[in-house]
């Protein structure tokens, strides 16, 4: 008794919330006029044959089907499943291939000049790229040991200090 009570509770709630207590009475007004409009219900009135869906008439005798002489169709016999399991024959294009275009020309062949390099002139920095090995070092200026400037050694006479 006590789970029904809460089921009738939980309902009436639902029942009095804004939606349900305006929709309800909506929709059974709007159906009310929809069916009054299509007056739904029993037609018992009298019948109408211009209301009867059409019927395509049906002849009593069925008139034979005449072929071409010798030209029935396989679908008739039953053997028209024949044709699908055969291979269609197939047609082989022949082609003359296009012309082939000459070679193109090529330059004589020169044999390149080897020896020793030339030293750089002195527009390029007057030495080499790996003249000091600068190639294979791979440490980085900051860890390099730094060589000490005039100006830090006079300033260090001067004063006694340095700067380490």
């Amino acid at each position: 008794m006590e789970r029904l009570n809460l089921l009738l509770d939980s309902l009436k709630a639902f029942g009095e919330t804004k939606p349900v207590a305006f929709g309800a009475p909506a929709c059974a007004f709007i159906g009310a006029l929809a069916g009054l409009a299509m007056q739904t219900g029993p037609q018992d009135g009298p019948f109408q044959p211009q209301m009867e869906p059409a019927r395509a008439m049906m002849e009593a005798t069925v008139e034979p089907i005449v072929y071409p002489s010798g030209n029935l169709p396989d679908y008739v016999v039953g053997t028209d499943f024949l044709k699908a399991t055969q291979p269609p024959t197939a047609i082989y294009a022949s082609y003359e291939p296009p012309p082939v275009p000459p070679p193109p020309e090529l330059p004589a062949y020169i044999p390149a000049r080897h020896g020793p390099a030339d030293m750089p002139t002195a527009s390029d920095g007057g030495r080499w790229a790996s003249e000091r090995g600068d190639i294979l070092d791979i440490s980085l200026p900051e860890d390099r040991p730094r060589a000490s400037d005039a100006t830090m050694l006079a300033d260090a006479a001067a004063t006694g200090m340095t700067s380490r």
